[in-house]
């Protein structure tokens, strides 16, 4: 039997063995999880101490939406700012891609696009919009994401495998935007998939910043640039 391919076997190394975190990213790392934990408290404090609903806070054009879009605007910014910094290539186009991508998000979570896509579909199908199989039409666009993101890394597998510390919290972020997903698809707490988002949200910031700082040593630049 044949052991895994070369780039599975090295990011499964990565994933065991990432080494010392890059450049200030422990440190920058630990002050984005702790505000990101920290604003999450109080808003389902808050939430609930006005308005006696822990998830008030995090509906539509409240404050929770404009932190997880902030997450994911800041995502696309740092993909940028990585994809300008490297040569022409098929990485850069990720980058790119992943630019385009995560601004994408941020004007879904705040105008709320693939619950609109959702309730068009019913109206242009004329479909019931609580029919018990269509109704998780916009949870299935969501986890779209996921899918349509996890394509994107795989066919950059060889390049990302080198970045031990941008594959070890992707992971991370993946466990928790996973549980989110089935939060959402099962309806069982808004408050907690809302929460998990913006915690989700942040990790992967983290894991792109991760990228920022691994990616100079690899390119020929200085970190001090």
């Amino acid at each position: 039997m044949t052991g895994p391919p070369a780039s599975w076997r090295a990011l499964l190394d990565g994933l065991r063995h990432p080494g010392p975190p890059p450049g200030a990213l422990k440190g920058t790392a630990v002050i984005l999880l702790l505000l990101c934990l920290a604003a999450v408290g109080v808003l389902i404090w808050l939430g609930r101490a006005w308005h006696g609903d822990s998830h008030q806070l995090f509906r539509e054009r409240q404050v929770g939406t404009y932190l997880s879009a902030l997450n994911l605007a800041a995502t696309g910014v740092v993909s940028a700012a990585v994809a300008r910094g490297l040569p022409r290539s098929s990485f850069a186009r990720f980058w790119w891609a992943a630019a385009i991508g995560f601004v994408w998000l941020a004007c879904d979570d705040l105008f709320v696009l693939h619950e609109r896509i959702d309730r068009g579909v019913h109206v242009l199908l004329g479909l019931d919009p609580d029919h018990p199989v269509t109704d998780h039409l916009d949870d299935l666009i969501v986890a779209g994401y996921g899918v349509a993101a996890a394509a994107l890394a795989y066919a950059h597998r060889a390049e990302l495998a080198r970045l031990r510390w941008m594959v070890l919290v992707l992971a991370q972020a993946f466990v928790v935007f996973a549980a989110m997903v089935v939060l959402d698809f099962l309806h069982l707490s808004k408050t907690a998939e809302d929460a998990l988002k913006v915690v989700a949200g942040t990790m992967i910031l983290v894991a792109f910043l991760a990228a920022w700082f691994e990616i100079p040593s690899r390119t020929g630049r200085d970190d001090g640039r």
